[in-house]
């Protein structure tokens, strides 16, 4: 049986985007539901994770998981993370708070993306920021996962590749979004072609094929159900099995439909719809 994570989005309901988008479902609810539906994994924001670990600790975190079997969690998301001065102050404050949080609950990892400003930053910068934080999420007993965003600076899988360069495997590696996959970060032969120790995860979603609008709008408000959008959920699974990981999936879900959602049904729905992409057909 393939584990899935519900990563933060899925499950958050009406949150707002911005600094402040804690999820108005309380976090014992949520990882509840997600255990009901079928989830061995869960995901938290950062804004989530503090107001969570104010109102249980790490100790009611920890309870909470374990009772309910959740095996995998993730941390999000960390930007900024290879900036100067006062940006890259506010991104450090952050790093140490999910790299904290990451080793005391021993979480499967923490994603971190590019830039969206539509600056190329040297890739040498970006390298050797990376090398550091890499460094950083192996003493905490995680991983950093890196994730190609065709809109962002690290677009597609040669530049995250180069910027990850020997973290891969070492503290570090890729998230593979099909999303971001399918919108042109990578090719599904180029993903097979990776080593296992590259990845660091993998994500499942659906949509059309090409971008509705603007790219970040299309991003965050119009992501379907598995089997309900045009993607090669199946060939993108393929392919990266064909690396040999054997980790879980996220299952990532940023939409308004999603978020207009019962609790119980945006759990059972996303669970339900995903899980049947690893299953023959009938």
């Amino acid at each position: 049986m393939t584990d899935l994570i519900a990563c933060y989005w899925t499950l958050g309901g009406q949150y707002q985007f911005g600094d402040h988008d804690e999820s108005p479902f309380d976090f014992r609810d949520r990882v509840e539901a997600a255990a009901r539906a079928g989830y061995t994994g869960f995901g938290l924001k950062h804004a989530d994770l503090m107001l969570t670990l104010d109102r249980y600790g790490l100790a009611g975190i920890r309870s909470i998981l374990a009772d309910n079997g959740i095996r995998h969690l993730e941390l999000e998301a960390l930007f900024d993370w290879f900036m100067t001065g006062e940006v890259r102050e506010r991104s450090d404050r952050m790093r140490a708070d999910l790299l904290h949080a990451a080793g005391e609950l021993q979480a499967h990892h923490v994603k971190v993306a590019g830039d969206f400003s539509e600056t190329d930053w040297p890739i040498a910068q970006m390298n050797e920021a990376f090398q550091q934080l890499a460094a950083q999420a192996r003493d905490a007993g995680t991983v950093v996962s890196l994730e190609p965003i065709p809109f962002s600076n690290i677009r597609n899988l040669e530049i995250a590749k180069a910027v990850i360069g020997e973290a891969a495997g070492n503290g570090g590696g890729l998230m593979l979004d099909i999303w971001h996959v399918t919108r042109g970060a990578a090719t599904f032969a180029e993903i097979a072609a990776l080593p296992k120790y590259w990845i660091a995860g993998a994500e499942l979603d659906d949509g059309t094929l090409e971008t509705v609008g603007h790219p970040i709008e299309d991003t965050l408000f119009r992501r379907r159900l598995c089997g309900e959008g045009e993607f090669d959920i199946r060939g993108f699974i393929a392919a990266v099995k064909a690396t040999g990981y054997d980790g879980p999936f996220g299952v990532e879900l940023i939409s308004s439909e999603q978020r207009e959602r019962s609790l119980e049904d945006a759990a059972q729905l996303s669970f339900t719809t995903t899980i049947g992409q690893f299953q023959p057909h009938s």
